[in-house]
């Protein structure tokens, strides 16, 4: 792999991908660099903030609302999970449990549990459970990783 960068003043931002053969590292290469672009509104504080997907560790709904957890920062938004899972299909956040999104980006390391169940760790040292019913997606999504 060859990377290039140049600095064109009074030009937007400008990334080209040039490939031999369109293979899956190269599909999520190319999903990666599109979901930098994906922001979502999210109130903290009385303040409503856009947020880049390329920042949000995990989504959670609890009691009818739904949060976006950040490093640093937690915010509440009108978007329900479902409507988050369509938006961010082909971005990496993954849907780990009925009530959680997962940024697997964000993802350190996992492990399975004894209940057949797999605990997620993410960078931030947070623990996220993912529940039996997609044990299978997240699996492919780490195999097509280590393919990668």
């Amino acid at each position: 792999m060859e990377i290039k960068t140049r600095q064109i003043n009074d030009k937007p931002l400008t990334i080209i991908v040039e490939y031999p053969i369109l293979d899956r590292k190269t599909k999520r290469l190319i999903q990666k660099i599109e979901a930098l672009d994906f922001v979502v509104s999210g109130n903290s504080n009385g303040k409503v903030f856009q947020v880049p997907i390329s920042d949000i560790y995990y989504i959670e709904a609890v009691e009818r609302k739904t949060f976006l957890y950040a490093k640093d920062e937690v915010y509440m938004t009108d978007k329900k999970l479902y409507e988050f899972e369509e938006m961010f299909r082909e971005t990496g956040i993954i849907r780990i449990s009925k009530s959680c999104l997962m940024n697997i980006d964000m993802l350190d390391s996992i492990k399975q549990l004894m209940n057949s169940q797999l605990e997620a760790t993410l960078v931030n040292g947070e623990k996220l459970i993912v529940a039996r019913t997609f044990l299978k997606s997240i699996k492919n999504i780490l195999k097509e990783d280590i393919r990668c």
